[in-house]
């Protein structure tokens, strides 16, 4: 998987550990407000810092993921959270200019944090190893120490092995600003040209069509099984996507290939790079605006011969409510009325305003697009 699609997909799941953690911390308080604790165990100064060691866990647990959603929040590009690439889930509705100060929180509780975990294993060493009292067989499943020993070792490998690696990350990137930009987006990808027909080629290819009268061409059906693909990069990175959802109508002489009428009907929401929510970003109003502009189409208005089985075909391309000019290539292999298409186009995403955002800062003009199908004519 490439580079940043793999961060990408770190920063969802870490949105998505941060709310459980909230969720679930909120419960475990609501538990405790409304249940007598046990006695405490010892008083004193001793007794105070483990009162409020407990405490200030509890505004930890609440305030380092509330602090990260409204890093989330107030982010300059708006990516959606999906819990778990499932549940949607909302955007605080607060002002981006506290944005900054949310970030900073966030970072400052991180450390906050590791203060209090290593005190609060401090003092659970300190009951099991110097002061023998049981405690942790208190605090413990089943009152079994070595079952506290082991909750705290696993909450100390998720934390520092995990949750401090993404947050660096983090940091590292220049913030979520920085980061959440990575959601991919079209971009330049080189593709290689069309092969240039020699002289004598051309010349006979010219000669041979004009030697016979051409009729109607066949009509073909595209068969099920076919794909129509985009990759796209930034930088050194690429995203590979398709589209689920295409059709065409295809009536086409491969002898005579200037009778062509090719049409492609394409919908552009089932467009997916195979994460939902970069999914929702691909189909949204920066990129493909697929709620209301729902298909894009081409049609042919000249086709020629380029070699033997390989063409090219010029046309227009209408998309986000936009019509240019838009010309592929395609190879033609098998015999008669069942034959196999392979072709590619590259697509300048600026003259249709796809990727207009911020989200698309950085990213080169071209898409590339490729289709393949097996088709089936039918003589006139």
């Amino acid at each position: 998987m490439p580079r940043d699609e793999s961060g990408f997909a770190l920063y969802q799941l870490h949105k998505s550990v941060g709310i459980t953690i909230l969720l679930l911390s909120l419960a475990r308080l609501a538990w405790r407000l409304t249940h007598r604790p046990p006695p405490a165990v010892e008083g004193g100064f001793q007794g105070f810092l483990a009162k409020a060691v407990h405490t200030l866990l509890y505004a930890f647990m609440i305030g380092m993921p509330v602090t990260g959603w409204a890093v989330v929040s107030t982010s300059r590009i708006q990516v959606p959270t999906l819990l778990w690439g499932v549940i949607p889930w909302p955007h605080l509705p607060i002002s981006r200019a506290l944005h900054q100060v949310a970030e900073e929180g966030h970072e400052l509780l991180a450390w906050i944090g590791i203060a209090l975990i290593v005190l609060h294993v401090a003092g659970a060493i300190r009951h099991q190893l110097l002061l023998k009292d049981g405690l942790l067989r208190r605090m413990a499943p089943g009152g079994k120490a070595w079952a506290a020993f082991a909750l705290l070792a696993l909450v100390v490998a998720v934390y520092f092995g995990t949750g401090m690696k993404i947050a660096g990350d983090v940091v590292a990137s220049g913030g979520y600003d920085r980061t959440e930009s990575a959601a991919p987006a079209p971009a330049r990808v080189p593709l290689a040209a069309a092969p240039t027909p020699t002289p004598e080629a051309t010349e006979a290819a010219e000669e041979e069509e004009q030697a016979v009268e051409p009729g109607p061409p066949p009509a073909w059906t595209i068969q099920p099984g076919g794909s129509l693909g985009f990759t796209v990069t930034s930088g050194e990175d690429s995203y590979r996507g398709s589209f689920a959802d295409w059709s065409g109508s295809i009536a086409f002489d491969p002898e005579h290939p200037e009778t062509a009428d090719i049409r492609i009907t394409v919908n552009l929401a089932s467009a997916t790079v195979g994460d939902a929510t970069m999914d929702g970003m691909l189909v949204g109003a920066e990129f493909l605006a697929a709620s209301a502009n729902p298909t894009a189409t081409w049609r042919s208005t000249a086709v020629r011969r380029t070699g033997a089985n390989r063409y090219s075909a010029s046309g227009t391309l209408s998309l986000k409510g936009a019509s240019k000019p838009q010309s592929l290539s395609f190879t033609l292999s098998g015999e008669g009325l069942r034959r196999h298409v392979e072709g590619s186009a590259s697509i300048d995403r600026t003259a249709f305003a796809v990727g207009t955002g911020e989200s698309a800062q950085g990213l080169g003009s071209s898409v590339a697009l490729s289709f393949a199908f097996d088709a089936v004519g039918r003589a006139p």
